[in-house]
């Protein structure tokens, strides 16, 4: 199998070897790429002759051999078979005349070549005269200069008898003698031949032998493709699928398939391993990939035909496909592992460079190897390589962001620049896992410590430092900063402050020193205003500031703004914003539309916050089942460690719709679960210490609730925020108070409640209202019990419903009334059904599960149901509020979870009550 779809070549070999023993000369000459098998053919010709009996002289070369003059020559002439062929007195005589040629000068060596030629001829054709010789010389193109001209002089004047010449060379790299190509193709003794690569049929047939039958159909198109019919690679291949659990469907490179690519590269010239290692290193960005041809030639101080010649040999390789990219990420990895830190970093700079020298796409007129060798490289290269993190953070591309940051740390002496670096670093790894961001916190306090940092980049430190729940420095940060950035950037800075201040409310004080101006937002207000606003008015509102214009701010911020590092903190508090005015829909809606975009840019964090977030406007609808798996979701898209104190939103969502899904095993596992003990003085504890409470309440503990209910209401007093839309503590403590029977207390606590409430807080109330029921006597009862019903039913809150339905049906039952109280009880029965089913009342007729309605998300639903009544993608985004890419991913999610092709095959029933959840 090993020459295999060589019928052609092994018969003209086999033709010109015959002709050798009957004393007819031949000159053939194998092209083709490394690993195409022409050392196999080389060797199948010497199989023919030692079976036949006639001496053999073989030379194999590599790239060093080129600079040793007359070397190939030398080595021929020193083969332990020589003495069969030449006797030793001529032999030494020719190997002296080689070493006086070598060493004469440029000038005066043209006649002595010409006799040594001619001596070297005579003597060959003598050792023929009875006797066939044959002579291989495997890649010639990396022959020496003096040995090929020899061979072209005894080639051309060659007129003695059996002498089988095999020569064996790459098409894409010329001899060192260009001439010698072009003079031998003139001999009668000249044979070429070509060896293509491995056609589809040739793979299968190769993957069939060493594989079966199994393997061979499913698979040949796809190895035919990565491997590009290189032999040796494709038998590397398989030798990686045999030593694994694959049966050959699926393609395995591992480390046969890494070494026969380095192999291959230690056959070709340096200056194609130069273009491999740099085409290696411009893989691993997108955004170099994509002019990877054209930089390719912009990145080495030679021609661009010689690195033309190199990439043509790698893609004949079959390394690269054409469009120069690798076939498999195998050969960019082997290749990579071979660099040394200093390489790769040399190489990823002349890519920087090349990219902003090459015309069209920069100003300079400066070759690379010239702006390498002056004093400006250094200072300028950093300045690119921050320009191209830059470019790279705007387009998502995190790790290649991180690469140039390091590169530019690695090269920065100025510390000014080098604190706006690692800035740069801890925001965008803070994008993929907190952790590693929080790295650079001591190195950036020391960079704050000497005033090395930017207004902007000290607000980043600060938010990272409240994430790690570092409030005391924060606060030094805060009394230290009072009174900076004035001027446009005030109003912003301040916003970032309150938002700070929100998660740590602590810090109010150091935030609400002097007063700001007001900077109103009307209709036409800048978008950086409207920004700036944000913080701000979260904050009025968690102490019961006025709830309409931050509803306002909030809507416009959601439909206007892109999540970014400058953004991300300012639309979370958009979203809080909606949540605690009790806009569910609308919060629920921008949210999962912000989670599909964070889930489209790959951004971990993003996509974990808002999961979280999600959650908890899901467990405030009362979708228990939802709330619980987008609590899971969001706590294993990050883990534990790397939520900082912010682990106390999703950790106290997951525990209460578990409590409340009646789930006591999975609320105790997550209740054991450390925290730090920064996230107690953090507004993210709130969420968790309801949560306890409603876990000791059900466990029947009242007293131990109390307590955690207890520094609930103390933080939130403290803090000035004790508003019953942010966190609800009176309700859970008056039914703590009840199960103690101290009526009185729950009373007033309850009537508080309705008189601290917003009129909009339907939800707050109507638990107020619910609870208020169980201290009324009898016939008071069902007109508390039915306003808070109807306060529930706008929002679709099913579990809520399904408790106050309960307390009617009882109720009525104690009244007499048995109609009404079982037509009450199988309400409440259906609302927990679906309640605990998960998803919206029209998700519950069906199962969950792929290949249903029901698998869907609301937001998938919504642009299903608007695709399938025929509007376009256009036309949905602009319905929604949500860009054309957005819609395609939610549309590619819906086919794959219904199992359908296309629009057209949507089902029918996706139409219902479409217009009810069309708008945002």
């Amino acid at each position: 199998m090993d020459l295999l779809e060589r019928d052609h070549e092994i018969s003209v070999l086999t033709k010109a070897f015959s002709g050798a023993l009957k004393g007819r000369p031949s000159f053939v000459v194998i092209d083709g790429g490394t690993g195409s098998g022409k050392t196999e053919l080389v060797h199948f010709v010497s199989r023919l002759a030692a079976r036949a009996s006639i001496p053999h002289l073989r030379v194999s070369n590599s790239p060093m051999n080129a600079s040793v003059s007359f070397g190939v020559v030398r080595r021929l002439l020193h083969q332990a078979g020589i003495d069969g062929v030449i006797s030793p007195e001529p032999a030494r005589r020719l190997e002296a005349m080689t070493l006086d040629t070598a060493a004469a000068s440029e000038d005066t060596h043209e006649l002595p070549r010409i006799e040594l030629g001619d001596r070297l001829a005579s003597v060959l054709s003598d050792a023929v005269r009875e006797t066939p010789l044959l002579v291989t010389i495997d890649d010639i193109q990396y022959a020496d200069a003096p040995s090929l001209a020899l061979l072209q002089q005894i080639i051309a004047g060659w007129r003695g008898g059996g002498l089988n010449l095999v020569l064996s060379r790459s098409p894409h790299f010329p001899p060192a003698d260009p001439l010698f190509h072009v003079e031998t193709l003139r001999s009668h003794l000249y044979t070429r031949l070509r060896l293509n690569p491995l056609s589809e049929d040739g793979v299968r047939s190769l993957l069939s032998f060493h594989l079966g039958s199994a393997a061979e159909n499913a698979s040949a198109a796809e190895y035919t493709k990565v491997v590009g019919g290189n032999p040796l690679l494709l038998r590397c291949l398989i030798e990686d699928v045999k030593g694994s659990a694959s049966s050959g469907e699926t393609i395995v490179a591992g480390s046969e398939y890494q070494q026969s690519v380095l192999a291959c590269l230690r056959r070709c010239n340096r200056t194609t391993v130069e273009v491999a290692e740099a085409a290696a290193v411009l893989e691993t960005s997108r955004r170099l990939r994509s002019a990877a041809p054209l930089l390719l030639k912009c990145m080495f101080n030679i021609s661009a035909r010689h690195v033309e010649q190199s990439l043509c040999a790698l893609e004949e390789i079959g390394i690269l496909s054409p469009d120069r990219s690798f076939r498999l990420g195998a050969a960019r990895t082997a290749i990579l592992s071979t660099l040394t830190p200093e390489r790769y970093r040399s190489l990823m700079v002349r890519a920087i460079h090349a990219m902003h020298l090459t015309p069209g796409q920069n100003h300079r007129h400066e070759t690379i190897p010239a702006l390498l060798s002056d004093g400006r490289s250094n200072s300028w290269t950093v300045e690119l390589l921050l320009d191209s993190a830059e470019t790279d953070l705007a387009h998502d591309e995190i790790n290649d962001v991180i690469t140039r940051l390091n590169l530019a740390l690695d090269l920065s002496t100025d510390e000014t620049l080098r604190a706006r670096i690692i800035t740069m670093l801890a925001r965008a790894k803070w994008r993929i896992d907190p952790m590693t961001a929080a790295q650079h916190l001591e190195d950036l306090m020391d960079a704050y410590r000497c005033g090395l940092l930017s207004v902007r980049d000290s607000l980043t430190l600060m938010h990272l430092l409240t994430w790690s729940g570092r409030v005391d420095e924060v606060a030094r940060m805060m009394e230290r900063s009072s009174g900076e950035g004035a001027g446009a950037l005030q109003p912003e800075i301040r916003s970032e402050h309150e938002l700070l201040m929100c998660t740590f409310p602590s810090l109010r004080p150091l935030v609400l020193g002097p007063t700001a101006p007001d900077t109103g937002v009307g209709p036409g207000a800048p978008l950086a205003g409207v920004r700036a606003r944000a913080g701000t008015q979260l904050a009025r509102l968690l102490t019961g500031g006025p709830r309409e214009e931050a509803v306002a701010t909030a809507r416009h911020l959601l439909k206007t703004t892109r999540p970014s590092d400058a953004t991300f903190h300012v639309l979370e508090a958009a979203l809080l914003i909606l949540l605690y005015s009790e806009r569910y829909s609308e919060a629920r809606t921008a949210c999962e539309t912000l989670v599909a975009e964070a889930e489209e840019r790959a951004m971990p964090t993003w996509r974990a916050v808002l999961t979280s977030r999600l959650a908890e406007i899901a467990l405030r609808q009362g979708d228990l089942v939802t709330a619980r798996d987008l609590a899971r979701e969001a706590l294993a898209i990050l883990p534990p460690r790397s939520w900082g104190v912010a682990i106390g939103d999703p950790l106290g969502t997951l525990i209460m719709s578990a409590v409340l899904l009646g789930d006591m095993d999975e609320a105790t596992e997550h209740l054991h679960r450390e925290v730090p003990d920064a996230m107690f003085q953090s507004s993210h504890c709130l969420g968790y210490l309801r949560a306890r409470a409603s876990y000791h309440l059900f466990a029947d503990s009242p007293h131990v609730a109390m307590s955690d209910l207890e520094l609930c209401a103390n933080l939130l007093k403290e803090w000035g925020m004790d508003v019953p839309g942010f966190h609800d503590w009176r309700s859970p403590m008056a039914t703590a108070l009840l199960r103690i029977g101290v009526q009185e207390a729950a009373r007033d606590l309850l009537q508080e409640q309705l008189d601290l409430a917003h009129e909009e807080d339907h939800r707050v109330r109507a638990s107020a209202f619910a609870l208020l029921a169980q201290t009324e006597p009898l016939p008071g009862r069902p007109a508390l019990l039915k306003r808070a019903f109807d306060l529930l039913l706008p929002h679709g809150d099913d579990f809520s419903m399904s408790k106050v339905a309960l307390g009617l049906s009882r109720t009525f039952h104690e009244l007499g009334d048995l109609e009404k109280s079982h037509a009450h009880k199988e309400m409440a029965e259906r609302l927990a059904s679906k309640s605990r089913a998960g998803g919206t009342p029209r998700e519950n007729g069906a199962k969950r599960g792929p290949g249903t309605i029901a698998s869907l998300t609301k937001s998938e639903l919504r642009v299903a149901e608007l695709a399938a009544e025929g509007l376009t993608n256009r036309e949905i985004s602009r319905r929604l509020f949500i860009t054309v890419s957005t819609v395609e991913q939610h549309l590619t999610h819906v086919y794959r979870k219904l199992n359908v092709k296309n629009r057209l095959c949507l089902p029918r029933t996706l139409t219902t009550g479409a217009g009810a959840g069309a708008g945002v």
